[in-house]
């Protein structure tokens, strides 16, 4: 045999067992994710938020026999599921937990096995039937990857909250499209003298309390879309680390589409000095 079909043989026959080798590293882990999706639970008929009559309002009680109906299957592989968060056009489609804290699940699955990758959780002192603000973590897996709530990120470009505007998000209660209408960039050291414990806003006592914090977080905001919120709306916020700098987490805040409004974009509002955590870059 001539040296160079050897060696092409030799060439060909170590591209084979390393693209065999990346396809046994990556296949599994697409597989799962693509079997995990699956599960999200079938479309919900959304009430119609128009209705003039209370009598077409459907029973809060109904809609959550239907709702845990829908669920059946995933609170039986496990209690602790609350619900499905879903962004469009996104990556972001998994199931959302809840436990008695905010570690478990940053790295368990869905049948409470370790995984570095968790899987997205609320806050365990939301209250997803009653609670005034809704918050929901998952991790950020790196600029180069889509997983979990990586896509989170690139809120931070106005330009991509106008091709993904709305959250929807699945409870054991209800279904509801949320549009989102900001996003801001906070220090998770504690010790930071600049320190916003916005994750500390599970509920509010009232109206004004609701308006303090949407007044620290529009300070805070790379931009507001459309009039924003309205105190007494209730909110959402997702949250992930980004790694512009150390110990950072961005948070994408949301709140209910309103009656007969349109599910689109709505103008953006830049902020021209947001109030960053001193340590982000070009600061101070």
């Amino acid at each position: 045999m001539k040296p160079w079909k050897l060696m092409l043989g030799m060439f060909l026959s170590g591209l084979g067992a390393a693209v065999l080798a990346a396809a046994a590293w990556v296949l599994p882990g697409w597989l799962a994710e693509r079997s995990l999706k699956a599960q999200r639970p079938a479309a919900a008929v959304q009430a119609d938020a128009d209705a003039a009559d209370p009598a077409d309002t459907p029973d809060p009680a109904a809609v959550a026999e239907a709702q845990q109906a829908r669920f059946a299957d995933l609170l039986a592989r496990n209690p602790d599921v609350v619900g499905w968060v879903y962004v469009p056009g996104t990556n972001i489609d998994y199931p959302v937990l809840q436990t008695g804290d905010n570690q478990f699940y940053l790295r368990h699955d869905l049948d409470r096995q370790y995984d570095v990758r968790g899987l997205p959780f609320a806050d365990f002192e939301c209250d997803l039937q009653s609670g005034r603000h809704l918050i929901i973590y998952g991790h950020n897996m790196g600029d180069d990857e889509t997983d979990r709530f990586t896509d989170l990120q690139n809120y931070q470009d106005p330009d991509y909250y106008a091709a993904h505007p709305t959250i929807q998000l699945d409870t054991l209660y209800e279904s509801t499209v949320y549009k989102i209408v900001a996003a801001f960039a906070v220090t998770a050291r504690t010790d930071d003298p600049d320190y916003f414990a916005y994750n500390s806003y599970t509920d509010f006592a009232d109206d004004a309390a609701e308006q303090t914090y949407l007044d620290e977080v529009a300070r805070r905001a790379f931009y507001t879309a459309g009039d924003y919120v309205q105190a007494g709306e209730k909110l959402l916020s997702l949250s992930t680390c980004i790694y512009t700098m150390p110990d950072a987490r961005i948070v994408v805040m949301a709140r209910p589409l309103r009656p007969g409004e349109d599910a689109g974009a709505d103008p953006v509002t830049l902020n021209p000095d947001p109030l960053l955590p001193a340590r982000w870059p070009g600061q101070g």
